[in-house]
């Protein structure tokens, strides 16, 4: 629990304090206002790969180290139509397949041996993340829906 609030403390510190690299694209949401420049290195020290915001429209609104390679944004906004196909197909993040372990309307998981991918969707966006073998999956799926929560909190401007 101590590292799942570190890494929530780090995440969110790191959003407030220029640690987030920020590429944003000029037809985007209003989120990109919310981040700063610079680079989350504890973050990533704790496990946590990278990360990428997209809105449902598959346009980016900020990367952290995550590239998705053509046709992946459109199939995983495509997998939360019926998420439970990810049980049969896996979920496919930067070129890497991972096997289906949770999919429901605001989360998808996919786990390939000790790495995996986080999905959670929002409202208006979906954070997709990686993650290495330095963290518990379930410290950095809890990390991401609370950053989503947090960023959907910010959004509807509360």
């Amino acid at each position: 629990m101590k590292v799942l609030l570190s890494i929530c403390l780090v995440l969110c510190l790191a959003l407030s304090v220029n640690a987030v690299r920020l590429r944003t694209h000029t037809k985007s949401s209003s989120l990109p206002h919310i981040f700063k420049p610079g680079v989350p290195e504890d973050l990533i020290r704790s496990g946590l790969s990278s990360f990428i915001i997209i809105g449902l429209d598959g346009m980016i609104w900020l990367e952290s180290g995550l590239k998705l390679k053509p046709g992946e944004a459109a199939a995983i906004i495509d997998l939360f139509k019926n998420p439970k196909k990810v049980f049969a197909s896996g979920v496919t993040v930067s070129g890497v397949k991972y096997q289906g372990s949770l999919g429901d309307q605001s989360s998808i998981i996919g786990k390939k041996g000790a790495t995996g991918a986080v999905i959670a969707k929002r409202d208006t966006f979906i954070i997709i993340s990686t993650y290495t073998e330095k963290v518990k999956p379930d410290e950095v799926t809890d990390a991401i829906k609370m950053l989503a929560d947090d960023i959907q909190e910010k959004e509807n401007g509360a």
